[in-house]
């Protein structure tokens, strides 16, 4: 009878220990600390290489024929940005970033096909064309880069990530006119028309990057440089321009749509 009890305590002190040793590994696991990821803002610059915008005449009617057509590139320009965001995963970050260009410049030489007429806000057979165009975006960004670093050259830890953003766009087209060419007496006279206001649209943008983020071992400072495919959304040019002939005409406005390839430099903090 000893014996059996014996036997039964120890079988109980065995199930006791067991499940203290279960909760005890229970609740180390329920302790264990949840990874706390960064913050990060960013201020960056860069060079941007425009596509042409394809443009093309709205309205043969109104706008002047042109052997040359219209379409024409808008320059190539800097820019900055600025940027705040978090690490959300420990291969992903996120961020809100604003962009601002230098103001980009339209200009386009033309003549008339033979045989053609003026049409309204035209004088002469040449002419030169022009506008200027103020683009800015905010832009909701996602990035993508491994969990530890490429590579380690003198102290320097190395990641690749690619990107991806899309958000807003406000695109400005002012200083919008054309100066003409007509003959008085005998002698070239430029002549300027076809003015317009300026002309605002908010248009969807997006962006598309790869890079390097270049990270001293240890430090809170990085700086990310790398290549963009930006497109900043669709422009408009005015609905209502002045012309020499008659004055304040309607017409239909121009359109385009604002591209390009950039390279940047992010100088980036990180909390």
């Amino acid at each position: 009878m000893s014996n059996n009890k014996d036997v039964f305590m120890n079988k109980k002190l065995s199930v006791i220990a067991l499940s203290l040793s279960s909760f005890a590994l229970h609740a180390g696991t329920m302790g264990e600390a949840v990874p706390v990821f960064p913050w990060f803002i960013s201020i960056g610059t860069g060079y941007s290489w425009t596509e042409k915008p394809g443009i093309v005449n709205p309205d043969p009617a109104f706008w002047d024929s042109a052997t040359e057509g219209y379409d024409s590139s808008l320059g190539n320009r800097g820019f900055y940005t600025f940027s705040i965001g978090k690490q959300v995963h420990q291969y992903i970050d996120i961020s809100l970033s604003y962009m601002d260009h230098e103001v980009f410049d339209y200009q386009k030489f033309q003549t008339s096909p033979v045989g053609t007429s003026g049409t309204p806000g035209f004088t002469g057979s040449q002419r030169t064309r022009y506008f200027e165009l103020d683009n800015k975006s905010i832009l909701v960004n996602a990035y993508l880069h491994p969990d530890n670093a490429w590579t380690n050259m003198a102290s320097i830890d190395i990641t690749p990530f690619v990107s991806g953003g899309i958000g807003y766009a406000h695109n400005e087209v002012r200083d919008f006119y054309t100066v003409g060419t007509t003959n008085v007496s005998g002698v070239p006279v430029g002549s300027t028309s076809s003015i317009g206001d300026p002309a605002n649209k908010n248009s969807f943008a997006w962006q598309a990057s790869a890079g390097m983020s270049f990270r001293p071992t240890g430090s809170h400072l990085s700086v990310d440089a790398g290549y963009r495919y930006y497109d900043g959304g669709k422009f408009n040019g005015p609905g209502l321009v002045y012309t020499n002939n008659d004055g304040f005409q309607p017409g239909a406005p121009w359109s385009g749509r604002l591209k390009a390839n950039q390279i940047f430099v992010d100088f980036k903090y990180t909390a």
